[in-house]
């Protein structure tokens, strides 16, 4: 398979922060924390102070605390990862067993077999290689023939793909 070049801009690194963020966090942590404001909200206006509710401020206020957190640090380090190299490029090399990514920073050979998950996003994909660690391809850059062969070896590799 032949060299794809890879394009990048800061607001492709934005989406990825964010959708990265979306899915971790969820629906259902959006659901958990409006049905703990409303307990919240229920006990103050009935005049209950027991220890249930100072847990539940404080569950609601530490998983706000953590999602927003979690949203700032990744945006953080993406955007300064984005901001060392100084083309906006990179160079990706698929092969059989590995693949090669190459920019103005540096190059790594990976085994297909480092990867641990795919997110199939429509403007890109997050290859992850630990729960919080991944490469954002953008599928605009890959054409058919490029993102069949991908997908074949994620798939061969026993990469859940989503």
């Amino acid at each position: 398979m032949k060299p794809i070049k890879l394009h990048y801009s800061e607001a492709l690194v934005r989406r990825a922060v964010k959708a990265f963020w979306f899915r971790v966090t969820g629906w259902r942590f959006f659901i958990a924390m409006a049905v703990l404001v409303v307990f919240l909200i229920y006990f103050v206006t009935t005049g209950d102070r027991s220890w249930l509710v100072g847990v539940s401020g404080s569950v609601f206020t530490l998983g706000l605390v953590f999602a927003i957190a979690l949203y700032f640090v990744h945006r953080r380090a993406s955007l300064a990862r984005f901001h060392r190299i100084r083309s906006p490029e990179a160079t990706f090399e698929p092969g059989e067993q590995s693949f090669r990514i190459t920019s103005d920073v540096g190059t790594t050979d990976l085994a297909w077999g480092t990867i641990t998950e795919v997110w199939r996003f429509t403007e890109f994909w997050l290859v992850f290689f630990s729960r919080a660690q991944f490469i954002t391809l953008p599928v605009a850059d890959l054409d058919s023939e490029a993102r069949e062969f991908i997908l074949s070896r994620f798939k061969s590799n026993g990469i859940k793909v989503v």
